[in-house]
């Protein structure tokens, strides 16, 4: 090896020599790697430097000198410990780089010098320092043997199960001995250690014994859990609240092992009830209270009425005002009420909402009282609703939103210069879960929802009805910038009178949400004057791709087809179209232009806006 690099380095020393003797500038400099690919190639091309600007040989002779070592130093960081390196440096035409650009460390900036000719006039070919790294990665250190032994707490013998398994996978006899690896598995005992209250957890041994010479690794690991603490007493800084509504939230009790997971959910879920403005959660882990963990949890409380006013559009509703005021806080118990006012150019409603938490955990599990009117102009037919909803809202422990409900409404429709008033008396359930990853570009998310209500003329209703209503979608990121995003939307009514079914529990496809191409509910049977009447079905399917073009933009390709009907002889609509999306701090603002395909009634583009999140 000493030989090796002693022939390498008088060789760069005599190119170097020649490249002054004959006036080469050294401000243009590429560096190539050869002999390696992929990781090990691209350690190679982060761990080496750059090629220094300018003319100074020293400095460049300094930096060739070091290369071999910077070389080295990345292959071993893999395993490579044999791993050999040597630098040529020659004289190329700029053109001849351009096949071993993708090996290239730093193509030097704009400053390539063009040689001069005899005559001191530029030469037409721009010339520039090629530094080459050879390499000759041998043999890869391999793991010959791996001995891991964890003492753990006897109560919780099989905590430690999980990481000990993936450990023996990453160190596994015959796997290359790869120095991040073992240190990435000793950090996941301590990871484990701290989320799961092992505290006093220590290895007392931790040794890699390394040898060149037979490419071979012998790796001993062993540790002590030690005991595993539990919660203890819980503190609340507040004055406000019962001592039994704040013991409601909490997903842990005095006693039960430590999670830190449990600290995480429990900050979260009092940051989100809207009761406090501020919220510390803090475990405190000290000598004097043994193997236990008390939990500090300092609020202050939130501000007792909060008004927001809102402002939105989109192509179904056009501008729309919001309004709302609500107490957060109207006793020790922790009952809420809002008010909300929404006012567009076809649509005006007023809502009241009061709200009772229960037992466990309040943020989803509560009894709600509900009241809403509704005027509605839009499309063919005018609707003025009364509503009256009482809900017991719960989460299961899969992670759906279960609601239960008994719903009265009265709704009164003019369809087809007809007017009529129908009660409604609707028992009825839902369910819906929503989940997604990554931010502010959703790499994995599935949302689902169903409801199913029930009326029967003997219990106060006007006629006999039933109806089912499903939606799913899901999003996939098939790689950085390329996702698709798919929805499903099914529908299904049935009645002893369809003249009495109220608009609003009718089926209208068409608009921002189901098939962009056609007009706000312009998907429906049609009377004999030609109005919208809505269907008993509904069937909506939408598939969109979209490439991110920068880092909060990103365009679509999309096509979506649909149809709401009483004949499933009924053709599907069918559309298509283009669009833009930036992601707001609220969610994506969608700009989306649609033309229907092959349908002679509608002509011409429309153009869709919405706000809001995919999930």
């Amino acid at each position: 090896m000493t030989n090796f690099r002693w022939i390498n380095s008088l060789l760069i020393k005599a190119t170097l020599v020649w490249c002054v003797s004959v006036g080469v500038s050294f401000a243009a400099s590429i560096v190539v790697i050869k002999g390696v690919e992929g990781e090990l190639a691209e350690n190679i091309r982060l761990l080496v430097a750059q090629p220094p600007d300018g003319d100074n040989e020293r400095r460049f002779r300094s930096y060739i000198n070091d290369l071999p070592e910077q070389a080295i130093s990345a292959m071993s960081a893999f395993g490579y410990y044999a791993a050999q390196a040597s630098i040529d440096v020659d004289q190329v035409l700029e053109s001849s780089t351009k096949s071993t650009a993708s090996n290239t460390v730093e193509s030097i900036k704009n400053k390539v010098r063009k040689n001069k000719d005899e005559d001191g006039e530029p030469a037409s070919e721009r010339m520039v320092t090629r530094v080459t790294i050879n390499v000759v990665p041998n043999d890869p250190v391999r793991i010959i043997s791996f001995e891991l032994q964890v003492e753990p707490d006897s109560e919780h013998a099989t905590d430690f199960d999980e990481t000990e398994s993936a450990a023996r996978e990453i160190l596994a006899t015959g796997n290359v001995f790869v120095s991040s690896e073992y240190e990435s598995a000793k950090s996941s005992f301590l990871d484990t250690a701290q989320q799961l209250g092992y505290f006093d957890f220590q290895f007392t041994s931790t040794q890699v014994k390394v040898s060149r010479r037979n490419n071979s690794a012998t790796i001993v690991l062993t540790a002590i859990t030690g005991p595993r603490y539990t919660f203890g007493q819980s503190i609340f800084q507040q004055q406000t609240f019962s001592e039994a509504f704040m013991a409601s939230w909490m997903p842990f009790a005095e006693g039960d092992p430590y999670q830190a997971e449990k600290i995480g959910e429990l900050t979260d879920s009092l940051q989100g009830s809207g009761y406090f403005s501020s919220v510390r959660v803090r475990p405190v882990i000290d000598p004097r209270y043994g193997n236990t963990v008390p939990v500090s949890v300092d609020l202050t409380q939130s501000d007792r009425n909060k008004v927001a006013v809102g402002v939105g559009f989109s192509t179904d509703t056009d501008f729309r005002t919001k309004l709302t005021w609500g107490k957060p806080l109207l006793n020790s118990h922790g009952h809420s009420a809002e008010i909300g006012t929404q006012l567009s150019a076809d649509q005006q409603s007023a809502s009241f909402e009061y709200r009772i938490p229960r037992n466990k955990d309040p943020l989803f599990n509560y009894w709600g009282i509900e009241f809403g009117l509704k005027n509605d102009t839009e499309a063919d037919f005018d609707t003025f609703i009364s509503t009256l909803n009482f809900q017991r809202v719960k989460r299961t422990k899969r992670g759906w939103t279960e609601a239960l409900f008994i719903r009265w409404e009265r709704e009164t429709f003019d369809v087809s210069d007809e007017e009529q008033t129908t009660d409604l008396v609707l028992p009825g359930f839902s369910y819906s879960r929503s989940r997604s990853e990554g931010t502010p570009f959703a790499t994995r998310g599935q949302s689902v929802s169903f409801r199913l209500v029930a009326g029967s003329r003997d219990v106060l209703s006007t006629i006999n009805f039933l109806k089912a209503a499903g939606r799913f979608r899901f999003l996939r990121a098939i790689s950085p910038r390329n996702t698709l995003i798919g929805t499903v939307q099914l529908g299904a009514y049935t009645t002893d009178d369809f003249d009495r079914v109220p608009t609003t529990q009718r089926f209208f496809a068409g608009g921002d949400r189901t098939v962009r191409g056609y007009s706000f509910r312009d998907i429906s049977p049609f009377d004999d004057e030609g109005e919208a009447v809505g269907g008993r079905y509904l069937e909506v399917y939408n598939l969109e791709y979209n490439y991110r073009f920068a880092d909060l933009w990103s365009a679509a390709l999309f096509t979506d087809t649909g149809r709401a009907f009483d004949d499933f002889d009924e053709r599907y609509r069918l559309s298509a179209g283009v669009g833009v999306r930036w992601q707001s701090p609220v969610g994506a603002f969608r700009i989306d232009i649609a033309h229907p395909i092959d349908d002679d009634d509608v002509d011409g583009f429309r153009v869709h806006l919405s706000l809001g999140p995919d999930f």
